[in-house]
């Protein structure tokens, strides 16, 4: 049985409305950038950051001060808050995706089929990174577009930045996939799972501020995913070792853990 084809049919709709979306807002705010080169824009940015606490300009990924001018630096730093939502998407995939047969009463289906849970289990992952790859490209595309209609940024130009930013994304959304597929292997329903994936996301953006504004809590920061891609951060030293580290165990140690789990759990009929 092709559970891979099965998913892709039953996720396609929520992953191509989650794209649209995206691409509409991200589109149009490269669109805005234009306006941004503007000397009366230019102003009124320095005024009302000059009013803000340095830690708090910290917290919002603006410790150094940054020239808006230059497209990259606008839209990544744009992109800091429309990954948010990009994965919650990524969290919310994963976490409905091991238990929804559970949920949907599906699963006899599933056993009636000459097929393994380690297959399953397998093919609703490769499913599931596919259906984010296919949305990340599509942004990708779209903020090249973007780049090369809305700025003097050449085609090479636009591709080398674009990817920075897409392929960190990229990476952090594959952790926050994993952290989603252990939890799907652990809950008994999938009622709810945007609230799953808003709590996971959120919470780590969260701790991710604290480490910021209270220096004796500056460790909170390495375990904040959003944290590793901030714009400043990402264009200057990109993602450290330490950050490299900390991920790939995650993903590893998670999703080892949800196979484990998902192969002895007793699944409701």
């Amino acid at each position: 049985m092709n559970v891979f084809l099965l998913e892709l049919r039953n996720t396609w709709k929520s992953v191509f409305k989650w794209t649209v979306i995206l691409g509409i807002i991200s589109f149009l705010m490269l669109a805005f950038f234009p306006s941004m080169q503007t000397e009366s824009m230019k102003e009124l940015a320095g005024a009302k950051l000059e009013g803000v606490s340095p830690e708090l300009l910290a917290a919002l990924g603006l410790s150094k001060m940054m020239d808006f001018t230059i497209i990259t630096n606008y839209y990544g730093y744009v992109l800091q808050y429309m990954t948010l939502a990009v994965m919650v998407f990524a969290a919310q995939l994963s976490v409905s995706s091991l238990v929804k047969e559970e949920t949907d009463g599906t699963i006899e289906f599933l056993y009636s089929k000459p097929i393994s849970r380690s297959a399953i289990f397998v093919q609703k992952l490769i499913t599931n990174l596919v259906s984010f790859i296919s949305m990340l490209l599509v942004l990708a595309v779209i903020a090249i577009v973007g780049y090369v209609s809305f700025s003097e940024y050449t085609l090479g130009e636009s591709i080398k930045e674009v990817s920075i930013l897409y392929g960190a994304i990229l990476y952090i959304g594959i952790i926050f996939m994993s952290v989603g597929t252990l939890l799907s292997s652990i809950m008994k329903t999938s009622k709810g799972p945007s609230g799953v994936a808003i709590g996971i996301v959120f919470f780590t953006f969260v701790i991710g501020i604290t480490g910021i504004l209270n220096n004796n809590l500056s460790f909170l920061s390495n375990l904040s995913p959003m944290d590793w891609i901030k714009t400043n951060k990402l264009m200057t030293e990109g993602i450290l070792t330490k950050e490299w580290i900390i991920g790939i165990v995650t993903i590893i140690v998670s999703t080892i853990a949800a196979h484990e789990i998902y192969k002895r759990k007793d699944l409701l009929a």
